[in-house]
């Protein structure tokens, strides 16, 4: 529909719509939306008293509290505000394979889907990619749930490949963004644990609201076809190793992948970042439903 995948229906963009992001602190954002700011405004949000001064407005004086006090005070509300959301996409080489796993076309379907919660709520996205071949992916935002369509074209020609050190890339891209907001990254997270934590870290140290979605392929989590003797190759580095494969050995790389998947949800719920994960072998759509509360989403 209109250049979206295919599991993007309009049913299940209609569940979407039901969705909004939510952030543990308020952010300030670039006009008006449906999330709380730390400015000061207008809403029906009170937040505050302070003295009336010359030229305030009358009507926001309380005049309860001037028959108490016999003083005059103005009543403060806290502006309501979009919300800049930041999506991060691992285009390097590991989001290619397993081929037949589709571990790219998922993380690109957890971005969109990510984003068009986000614009269906009047709130700013911006598409940032690391690594990845074809043309380069414009990093503005956009505004308006009809603005899903440009951000799956921006992406439509965009190959994984390459490769880089996580936690430099993310260290890079946080230069350039100038506000805080919410942040999602999506990755296979294949990488040493150290360049994660550093990585996920430069965003919790920039008290910006984080979500990790981790996307595995269904037949890679399970080290399904290693067996025997069989060469190894590094999809990101091209190095090459030959092994030999058994249920014992094959037992412990699963519990490698599995370790790697607590480990990187530990360290988020310490430090109170959201973490999901996604398997290709299950429906996108039922998993991204059900895991809203751990992306980050609220009803």
């Amino acid at each position: 529909m209109f250049g979206l995948p295919d599991e993007l229906t309009p049913s299940f963009l209609a569940r979407l719509e039901k969705l909004r992001i939510r952030t543990r602190q308020q952010y300030a954002g670039m006009g008006r939306g449906m999330h709380l700011s730390p400015k000061r405004g207008s809403s029906l949000e009170f937040s505050d008293f302070r003295q009336y001064s010359p030229g305030d407005d009358f009507r926001y004086i309380d005049w309860g509290l001037y028959g108490r006090t016999d003083k005059l005070y103005i009543k403060l509300f806290q502006e309501e505000e979009d919300l800049l959301t930041y999506v991060f996409l691992d285009a390097s080489a590991s989001m290619g394979f397993p081929a037949g796993d589709r571990k790219f076309e998922s993380a690109i379907l957890t971005a969109l889907s990510v984003a068009y919660v986000a614009l269906a709520s009047g709130d700013r996205v911006m598409l940032r990619v690391l690594g990845g071949t074809g043309a380069p992916v414009n990093p503005s935002f956009v505004y308006g749930q009809h603005r899903i369509v440009e951000l799956a074209r921006r992406v439509h020609g965009l190959k994984p490949g390459g490769q880089f050190d996580f936690a430099t890339a993310l260290a890079h891209e946080l230069v350039a963004i100038r506000r805080a907001g919410k942040v999602f990254v999506i990755s296979d997270f294949l990488m040493l644990l150290n360049s994660i934590t550093r990585g996920l870290g430069l965003f919790n140290a920039a008290s910006m609201d984080l979500t990790a979605v981790q996307i595995l392929g269904g037949r890679e989590i399970n080290g399904q076809g290693l067996d025997g003797d069989v060469e190894i190759v590094d999809s990101e580095s091209g190095e090459r190793l030959r092994v030999s494969i058994g249920e014992r050995e094959r037992n412990q790389y699963r519990e490698t992948m599995l370790r790697l998947t607590r480990e990187i949800k530990s360290f988020c719920f310490k430090r109170g970042l959201h973490y999901s994960l996604y398997t290709t072998d299950a429906d996108f759509q039922q998993f991204f439903l059900r895991a809203a509360s751990d992306l980050g989403l609220a009803h």
